[in-house]
């Protein structure tokens, strides 16, 4: 028995068709324009409706996939023509017979692509949920735009629902619920149900599931967790286990599978051996858009160099093949090791005030981190109030001395801390056993004019510049599964992205007797927070670069930028920037007076 024979099949009809102009509306949504929209549904739920009118003739079935498209063809040349007749403007000026020419192509094509689907659905019995898989298709079409933490998108949804005070989220949540009804109702087949009032119980405990425990369900985070792979980090102590674990944090300590840009993850009980991260030949960059945390600056800076560092964590210690973090006592102790809780967390103030200045901040977290990304250079932190918990996981206060001015301030400093026991001056001054290193050092301080030859921060800067000018970067490289991933990349091709860069600077500034390591977090270019006090930080600004230590100046950075291979990143999406940073800031009277006095 074909399908448009069966019972009850004409009772579905109305369904399908609803479902298949619902799903012509959903794609046709984001490009037309309202009286479009209207035509394109008239067109789809019309052309649904005569594609099942025809199944239920003899009609062959190459006949629609073929007469259908012509048809529409026809009709379209049809008012081609008519657009290029000059009619008189009291007839039909240009401006309605474009307009009328669109209308009637939206419409046909619509009731094409709707009746060849209706007519198929009921002539194939596999092709029976065509019509609600197409809705469902459409409907996450439409609010594709919205994964990836772009809460801001599709415009006329989160718009509407900002607005209004509700998350966007709840109304696509709705939206995709009442697809999916409409998809199984377009699938079912009506008869006499046997248990009518048990089904009528199941759709409304649906419905209230929906909308009490959606909220709760923290559906609104995304897949960015750790994007800096260091939630094993500490596994990186010789010898010992991990114990310096961050409190205060729900983190999950799994290092991420696919978004682990910098490849910094020290095993974590992988397949992958700790020895062979955290270089990598290649990472994916489809993350890199991205929000994982909402940065509100208190005060305004224009910081050396021109990038906000958010520093995590740093690798001091040479182990062989790579720098890891060093747990020597007075090595790194400008790194912040846990989440503020009850108390706030402090550290020593960074030399030189002269050419600092103070600049509170709130850091909101849209995921979890097992180290804080505190702006450089961070001298306390202490927990803030989280103003929307379906968006951010966790937040904070910090304080920041941040570097101002400009490269000339930074010369005539000595390199190193005298305070420094002899074991950590060893320890930032330690190189791997390759003359190499020594010998591209040298070459890259020869051009230094004589007054600068033995200046510290001159012959760092002039790492940087040699770097820059002998290198490319690109996420794609062959360099993993060398003894020495940095040597293959250095003396090799030379193609490698931020983390060969940061281990090479620090190499060659060590072999030229300068204390360095390398640092890793978040750099944001202080050009794209576009004259606002938010800064977005994203995936794809996770990035480890070198560091130069000089005495009144504390870590300074030196991260070349060589030519890329790489596609140009997209630009800063600043209605997004600007939409999280009044979220990150709602109720903002209200956290002032919970927060402590001591801001």
């Amino acid at each position: 028995m074909s399908p448009r024979n069966q019972p009850g099949s004409d009772r579905e009809g109305p369904l399908r068709a609803l479902a298949l102009a619902l799903a012509a509306l959903a794609l046709a949504f984001p490009y037309a324009p309202a009286l479009s929209l209207v035509v394109v549904v008239l067109g789809a739920g019309a052309g649904a409706l005569a594609g099942q009118r025809l199944s239920d003739s003899p009609l062959r079935g190459w006949v629609p996939a073929v007469g259908l498209p012509l048809l529409a063809g026809l009709v379209f040349a049809g008012m081609r023509l008519l657009s290029l007749v000059a009619l008189p403007a009291t007839i039909l000026s240009p401006e309605w017979s474009a307009s009328l020419r669109d209308a009637l192509f939206a419409f046909c094509i619509a009731g094409v692509f709707a009746g060849c689907a209706a007519f198929y659905a009921r002539r194939v019995p596999w092709l029976r949920p065509l019509p609600a898989a197409l809705l469902v298709f459409a409907i996450g079409g439409l609010v594709a735009a919205h994964r990836g933490g772009s809460i801001h998108l599709p415009k006329a949804l989160s718009d509407w629902a900002w607005t209004r005070g509700w998350h966007p989220g709840l109304i696509l949540a709705l939206v995709g619920s009442a697809a999916g009804l409409l998809a199984a109702l377009a699938l079912y087949r009506r008869g006499r149900p046997r248990w009518p009032w048990l089904q009528a119980a199941l759709l409304l405990l649906l419905a209230f599931l929906l909308l009490t425990l959606v909220p709760k369900l923290s559906l609104f985070h995304f897949s960015a967790e750790d994007p800096l792979g260091l939630a094993s980090a500490d596994s990186d102590r010789p010898g010992e286990e991990a114990r310096l674990k961050p409190s205060g944090t729900a983190a999950s300590g799994h290092a991420p599978k696919d978004n682990d840009p910098l490849g910094l993850a020290q095993g974590g009980g992988g397949a992958t051996p700790p020895e062979m991260v955290p270089f990598k030949d290649e990472y994916a960059r489809d993350q890199s858009q991205v929000p994982v945390a909402v940065v509100t600056l208190h005060d305004d800076v224009d910081p050396a160099g021109g990038v906000f560092y958010f520093r995590q964590v740093a690798f001091s210690a040479w182990n062989g093949r790579r720098l890891v973090r060093a747990f020597l006592d007075g090595a790194d102790e400008d790194i912040f090791r846990h989440f503020p809780t009850l108390a706030p967390v402090n550290l020593a103030p960074a030399p030189g005030s002269t050419m600092r200045t103070l600049v509170p901040t709130t850091v909101s977290l849209m995921h979890e981190h097992p180290h804080p990304p505190v702006l450089t250079d961070g001298q306390r932190i202490e927990s803030a109030p989280v103003s929307d918990p379906a968006l951010f996981s966790n937040a904070y206060r910090a304080e920041s001395l941040v570097r101002v001015g400009t490269m000339l301030d930074l010369l005539g400093l000595n390199a190193g801390n005298p305070q420094w026991p002899d074991a950590v001056r060893k320890l930032y001054l330690e190189t791997p056993d390759d003359p190499r290193y020594a010998a591209i050092a040298q070459d890259a301080v020869s051009t230094l004019h004589p007054a600068y030859k033995d200046d510290p921060y001159a012959k760092a800067f002039a790492v940087g510049l040699w770097l820059q000018e002998n290198t490319q970067y690109s996420t794609r490289s062959k360099h993993a599964s060398a003894s020495d991933p940095t040597a293959s990349y250095l003396f090799g091709d030379r193609i490698g992205y931020c983390v060969h860069l940061a281990h090479a600077g620090v190499y060659l500034m060590r072999a030229l007797g300068l204390p360095a390591r390398v640092a890793a977090g978040y750099a944001y270019p202080a050009e794209d927070r576009a004259g606002g006090s938010t800064l977005l930080l994203l995936a794809g600004h996770a990035h480890a670069w070198a560091e130069v230590y000089l005495e009144e100046a504390g870590w300074v950075p030196i991260d070349p930028a060589p030519p890329s291979l790489d596609p140009a990143n997209a630009p800063p999406d600043l209605d997004l920037q600007r939409l999280l940073g009044e979220l990150a800031r709602a109720d903002a009277e209200k956290l002032e007076g919970e927060v402590s006095s001591s801001w």
